[in-house]
């Protein structure tokens, strides 16, 4: 396989981003957990939440899908500093931000240590770059009290098309070619 890497020349930061590949498990667990978010007033939830298959769904035998696509920022010390990850889950193991059978659920990331660097807006426009030419939509959940990622989500055309279990938000985001006009979400 060949590395796509491009900078982050936007922001100026020294980090690279290139495409997740299967030998990349073990930090996908991390970048999973990470992705979890808790609120900052309480405990980080258990790691043994990770064994759970509707979780585990999101990253288990990465590479195995046609549809999974992935990318991970790399420091110029060579460390993961987060990452953004999707792949098409449906039924019966569907994730919490289903929206249909055509829509990749999304999940991203940055390492408490690399946060406030424009790591994430980075992954995202490299991320987008890509499923544009793929998939129709993407969706994801966030916390309620995540308000940090829900105003990015917002920035980059998330929007909200259900509540679910536990106040998460559910959002979608149309992706276009360019020269195609913006739709609105109506469920």
């Amino acid at each position: 396989m060949v590395l796509r890497s491009i900078r982050m020349s936007a922001f100026a930061v020294p980090h690279s981003i290139r495409l997740v590949e299967a030998s990349d498990q073990p930090i996908l667990w991390e970048i999973l957990y990470e992705a979890l978010w808790d609120p900052p007033n309480g405990p980080r939830r258990p790691r043994s939440v990770m064994g759970n298959p509707h979780i585990a769904a999101y990253v288990e035998n990465w590479g195995s899908r046609e549809t999974d696509l992935g990318f991970l920022a790399i420091s110029h010390e060579g460390a993961v500093a987060g990452g953004i990850l999707s792949r098409l889950l449906v039924p019966p193991l569907q994730g919490g931000a289903f929206y249909d059978e055509q829509t990749p659920q999304l999940g991203i990331a940055v390492f408490p240590a690399f946060q406030k660097q424009g790591i994430g807006t980075a992954l995202f426009q490299r991320y987008f770059a890509e499923a544009v030419l793929r998939f129709p939509r993407v969706s994801l959940s966030v916390h309620p009290e995540n308000q940090v990622a829900i105003h990015l989500y917002k920035t980059f055309g998330f929007q909200q098309f259900a509540t679910g279990k536990g106040g998460y938000l559910n959002m979608v985001k149309i992706l276009q070619n360019q020269g195609e006009p913006a739709q609105e979400i109506s469920r």
